[in-house]
């Protein structure tokens, strides 16, 4: 495979130095999207060949009772965001961006809270259920703390659902249809409320999915919405317009958290007329999914123009990301096409790049004059520290998440010394699931963890004991194994190092025990299956259920 170097525009020629003492305080944007894959980003699909994505993928695809053009996907995924590939312009991209977690729970704790999710036992989405935020951990409050009117919109997922209403429910006699009037399936709890943890405004659903059209899952603040007709990419970006607008009628910066379904399953739906018509490939699965994502960029490019009019546009500071990587998959609503995770394989739920790496890119116009690409590791978690620095607040000591200014045009420094991943290694979420000998999502619990651990241009992996019978490859099961890889030189993983290189492997094993023997038991996550990710497990037997 031919590792290409990654340029936009001049972006590789560029340098900054930027000093970060904004007259006023600027206003933060963050947009996150759902499983959206780094190949799925116009200007990395852009660099993209079809030769270059993960071939697993690419044999799935070809599988399909209803296959599409591949070549049709991948030149849709570089139509898909025209108006933020106008933005990597003038903005920073950073190509080796990971998640805090391969899952979505987990993942969008991390960014709340800057910190590895897996810190207080968060896991998987089953462990966000139980422990929610950790009280007091919000970084949003700090937000709150400099002057800023503060909004979260869209999904949430990162607590309990408000059992109250169920037993309600239950008391009054009512059916399943009558608890979704409710609007319990997308409730939240009080303790792990936006309103809680933050956020002085909050337009949400406190779940994994949510239609595009028709929702019952959305509630304004505590209050539940009904049933919402209106498409859900225009509505939450409506939404988070009008919050941004009276806040600047107030005369107070925002932070405007706005977390869209796009591109969460179900898909298997038209978008609006006027995004849908931009697509003709022949290809209804195609022309679907991109819509969906043409949907997102236009809606950036409405709330770009709308400050610019206002005149704030050069002092805001905009994030975009996804939660985790791209499902890679078609069916059951699902329509996560080629190109998929780009040069990485495997997928959500997974610990190959393929789940871990996401796209990320940051603009202020104020102090971003020129584009740049970023090549070391990055993660989710620097975020909302990074707006926090930006806004000249001081950082928490207890958080895993780093400012990224200060490694913009200085290719020789490091930001993160190590980065880490503990959790489940499954099929479940992704095209993986087709070969498998169970239902891979119905029997998700099963499967075997493992831990990533990212140094440099290395990762080192684990991956757990496999149990017999669950995968058609290794019907008796499989052992525990390790793997090396260099993700410059081999994003695909196609070249195991471990034999080569040991004397890296050895030390990177070493360090990330060290991190390892810090974290505490997980909540709802398999305790054997955890057991096995740590050097002690028994300092924490398994919690009281």
């Amino acid at each position: 495979m031919v590792v290409k170097h990654w340029m936009i525009a001049g972006l590789f020629a560029a340098t900054l130095s930027v000093t970060v003492q904004a007259a006023s305080k600027p206003n933060i944007l963050v947009v996150m999207l759902d499983d959206f894959g780094t190949g799925h980003f116009a200007p990395v699909a852009r660099q993209l060949e079809l030769a270059e994505v993960d071939p697993d993928f690419r044999a799935y695809t070809e599988q399909l009772d209803e296959p599409y053009s591949q070549q049709a996907a991948l030149e849709a995924s570089r139509r898909a965001m025209p108006f933020m590939e106008t933005l990597a312009e003038n903005g920073v991209v950073f190509t080796r961006a990971f998640s805090a977690s391969s899952l979505c729970a987990p993942a969008r704790q991390g960014v709340l809270t800057g910190t590895n999710p897996t810190r207080w036992g968060a896991y998987r989405n089953i462990d966000i259920n139980v422990c929610g935020l950790p009280k007091g951990r919000s970084l949003a409050t700090r937000f709150q703390d400099a002057g800023y009117a503060t909004a979260f919109i869209g999904k949430w997922h990162v607590g309990s659902k408000n059992s109250e209403l169920k037993k309600q429910n239950e008391e009054a006699g009512g059916s399943e249809a009558d608890l979704r009037k409710t609007g319990y399936w997308g409730s939240v709890v009080e303790r792990d409320h936006p309103l809680n943890n933050g956020f002085d405004y909050a337009y949400f659903y406190n779940l994994w999915e949510c239609p595009f059209y028709d929702s019952e899952l959305i509630w304004e603040n505590r209050t539940y919405t009904g049933i919402s007709r209106e498409y859900n990419t225009d509505l939450f970006t409506r939404k988070a317009m009008d919050f941004m607008e009276a806040s600047l009628d107030a005369g107070k910066p925002f932070l405007m958290d706005l977390a869209l379904h796009a591109v969460h399953i179900p898909l298997d739906v038209d978008a609006p007329e006027e995004y849908a018509s931009r697509f003709d490939t022949g290809y209804t699965s195609v022309d679907q999914f991109y819509s969906h994502i043409y949907a997102v960029d236009q809606s950036i490019k409405r709330m770009v123009e709308m400050l610019k009019k206002r005149g704030v546009w050069d002092n805001t500071l905009l994030f975009f990301l996804s939660d985790n990587g791209a499902t890679c998959k078609v069916g059951d609503g699902d329509l996560s096409l080629i190109p998929g995770n780009g040069f990485h394989k495997g997928h959500k739920g997974q610990l190959y790049l393929g789940g871990t790496r996401i796209p990320m890119m940051m603009v202020w116009p104020d102090k971003i004059k020129t584009g740049h690409v970023v090549e070391q590791n990055v993660s989710s978690m620097d975020v909302l520290p990074t707006a926090l620095a930006a806004a000249g607040a001081e950082l928490p000591n207890n958080i895993d998440g780093r400012d990224l200014f200060p490694i913009i045009g200085k290719p020789e420094q490091v930001l993160h010394e190590n980065l880490f991943f503990t959790g489940i290694h499954a099929p479940a979420w992704g095209y993986s699931g087709k070969k498998t000998i169970v239902h891979a999502q119905k029997e998700r619990d099963r499967w075997n963890g493992g831990w990533a651990f990212v140094e440099g241009d290395y990762i080192l992996r684990y991956i757990g004991t496999l149990a017999p019978g669950l995968e058609q490859e290794y019907p008796e099961g499989r052992s525990a194994f390790f793997s090396l890889h260099n993700m410059k030189d081999d994003p695909l993983e196609q070249t195991d190092l471990m034999k080569s290189k040991p004397e890296v492997a050895e030390r990177m094993k070493a360090e990330y025990f060290k991190v390892a023997d810090t974290l505490p038991a997980p909540y709802r996550f398999r305790y054997d299956a955890w057991a096995e990710l740590v050097p002690n497990p028994g300092n924490n037997p398994p919690r009281k259920q």
